[in-house]
């Protein structure tokens, strides 16, 4: 009996995986064409050589003054904070509250004439991760906010 149940056990995953194969491939088969459908309109979208792919609509024009990079990094270090109080759990807001304060930190010393790239940088950065908690401090709400979710952590 013992020697039927284990050769058992070992041909399910191998026959789930052949089975599995094919469904995945018919997925991903399914996912190109469906992306491609997606992007067709794109395609024929002129584009400018001159704009750069890199630069946001919130990122100001190269030679910022001193000042124009303390205000950005000051409204940036607000946002963030602010940000850190709609995440639906204490300890993802002290994280981000710490993680924020750690980094601004770290680099309040820059010299905003010898170190301009590095701060633009750091901008762009500080940017992306507001954009990221915010969409983050949604998500989460509604996913803890949701009656059919169960938090196994």
């Amino acid at each position: 009996d013992k020697d039927s149940l284990s050769s058992q056990t070992m041909i399910s995953p191998v026959i789930s995986f052949r089975t599995a194969v094919p469904s995945l491939r018919i997925f991903v088969t399914s996912f190109q064409t469906n992306l491609k459908t997606f992007l067709a309109p794109f395609s024929s979208i002129e584009t400018d050589d001159n704009i750069d792919p890199t630069s946001t609509a919130r990122t100001p024009p190269p030679n910022s003054t001193p000042e124009e990079f303390r205000m950005r990094a000051l409204s940036l270090y607000r946002q963030l904070l602010r940000s850190a109080d709609k995440m639906p759990t204490p300890n993802r807001s002290n994280y981000i509250r710490t993680k924020t304060k750690a980094e601004y930190e770290k680099y309040k010393n820059l010299d905003p004439v010898k170190d301009a790239e590095q701060i633009e940088f750091q901008l762009r950065l500080a940017d992306t991760n507001l954009d990221t908690v915010m969409v983050q401090a949604e998500h989460l709400t509604r996913l803890y906010n949701d009656p059919d979710y169960q938090n196994y952590n």
